[in-house]
């Protein structure tokens, strides 16, 4: 029997836990359950603030998908590890670079490529409470000049640019022990922002040059591309919250500041029912829009790659009317608004996507691979009064129907070893490569102090052969 292969992704925001589940089809990926549940502050700008309220989130999103992929042929699928999103305020980039020279012209090989990635990873100064949760490598420069694939090139010199994004570790640790509470793995987890660039953005935006600009609830993710790679990463504090609670500020209720934003939006007129009037809701709405969007330039500036077009998404950017804003302040800019995935994906029957899906979740389904549920057999096994065994006086007994489960739980424990074991010899090779930097440093030390050490006697002996021609002469007067 072929087993099923379901991805499971699941992605904490500052306004909801989401969680979908994809089966792997000839066609792609067909998402099969959805569940979504409103965060109500445990979750604040992205980051983990009440592990015990977000694992109840988590297990509320678990329970409802797995009711939902239970099947009418008697089994029972249990899911026990999800792929997981990565984003929040603490989360940003820092480049990084690593040369190396050669006394003669020398072709660039595959290893010299990883020893320099390696020599970044071990070299690399995390700030301190952060964690490295990915890199990417930007481009190299050979001799001076940009080269995306060195290999096989001859060259004096070798340059590799890399991107290092950092997240707080405090973040992770609250984030894993979220999931441990309800007994399910972290399979993997990827950069939020990196999933939208996936699903949103073609090839040709990001190698000509944008940024993507993601306006959640409670941050903005201002991620900016060109030559096809991510070039810098930043977070900031500012959503479209920020406009609920000025709203709300007007002696109205949240819900009733929601509609208006959501409804109304920029520049509509209001019904005599409304609360508020139309003047006031426009002069919050544009500060509190505008704000975020001088706050996108600046990141654009302060990123020195010469951008031209900006594409906006997230919740935020379905604000009604934003085209008038961005207009207003980013008139050197072409803008759009984009919130439909490059990719599309079969979904099953009266699943539903409204409300729910983001493309961190479409991005999630895309890159997992390893299959994160398990199935249970309810249906009752047939017997029989006299077993084939006792019958025939054999005292083996039939193979369980557990076996090929069994069989299943070793070949992923033994592939859990296997990347265990990977893990530990990348590191081995981490810090060989820093005694073996270490050494180069010393023994460079040592020649410069020798050969001080040589022009001091080179010194000494000038300066007395000096005394002793004087003393020469001294003695001929």
């Amino acid at each position: 029997m072929i087993q099923t292969n379901y991805i499971v992704a699941i992605e904490l925001s500052s306004s909801k836990v989401t969680g979908a589940v994809g089966i792997e089809t000839i066609n792609g990926i067909k998402i099969i359950a959805t569940a979504s549940t409103l965060v109500d502050g445990y979750i604040s700008k992205g980051v983990v603030r009440n592990v015990d309220k977000t694992s109840e989130a988590i297990a509320d999103i678990i329970n409802r998908l797995e009711h939902d992929l239970t099947d009418n042929d008697g089994k029972e699928i249990t899911i026990k590890r999800a792929y997981v999103s990565l984003a929040g305020l603490t989360m940003h980039s820092i480049q990084s670079k690593v040369t190396r020279t050669f006394d003669t012209y020398t072709k660039i090989s595959a290893e010299t490529i990883s020893e320099m990635e390696l020599e970044n990873d071990a070299l690399f100064q995390v700030p301190d409470g952060y964690s490295k949760v990915h890199v990417i490598t930007q481009e190299y420069k050979v001799d001076g000049k940009t080269d995306h694939n060195p290999i096989g090139a001859p060259a004096m010199a070798i340059e590799g640019r890399y991107l290092n994004i950092v997240i707080k570790k405090q973040f992770l640790e609250q984030l894993n022990e979220s999931f441990e509470q309800v007994d399910t793995v972290i399979t993997d987890s990827f950069v939020a922002a990196c999933m939208d660039a996936d699903i949103l953005l073609t090839k040709d935006a990001r190698r000509n040059g944008c940024a993507l600009v993601n306006i959640g609830a409670e941050t903005t993710t201002v991620s900016i591309y060109n030559n096809d790679n991510l070039r810098m990463l930043k977070v900031l504090p500012l959503g479209s919250n920020n406009i609920t609670r000025d709203l709300c500020a007007e002696q109205i209720s949240y819900d009733a500041a929601e509609v208006i934003k959501i409804t109304r939006g920029y520049k509509s007129q209001a019904s005599e029912t409304e609360p508020i009037s139309n003047e006031t809701a426009n002069n919050i709405i544009r500060a509190r829009t505008g704000e975020i969007l001088q706050n996108v330039k600046y990141q654009i500036e302060e990123s020195g790659e010469m951008i031209h077009n900006i594409i906006f998404t997230g919740g935020g950017s379905r604000l009604k009317n934003l085209s008038i804003l961005l207009e207003e302040y980013l008139p050197n800019f072409n803008t759009s608004i984009v919130s439909d995935p490059q990719l599309a994906f079969e979904c099953k029957p009266g699943v539903n996507t409204y409300g729910i899906f983001t493309t961190a979740l479409y991005g999630l389904l895309n890159h997992g691979k390893e299959n994160c549920c398990e199935e249970t057999s309810n249906e009752p096994q047939p017997t029989t009064l006299f077993p084939e065994n006792i019958m025939s006086g054999n005292d083996t007994p039939e193979e369980d129907t557990t076996t090929i489960a069994n069989e299943e739980e070793e070949a992923r424990r033994e592939e859990e070893q296997r990347k265990k074991k990977e893990e530990e010899d990348r590191k081995k090779r981490e810090e060989e490569l820093k005694k073996k930097k270490k050494k180069e440093k010393e023994q460079a030390l040592l020649n410069k102090i020798r050969g001080f050490g040589g022009l001091f006697k080179e010194f000494l002996q000038d300066a007395t052969s000096e005394d002793e021609d004087d003393d020469i002469n001294n003695e001929d007067d």
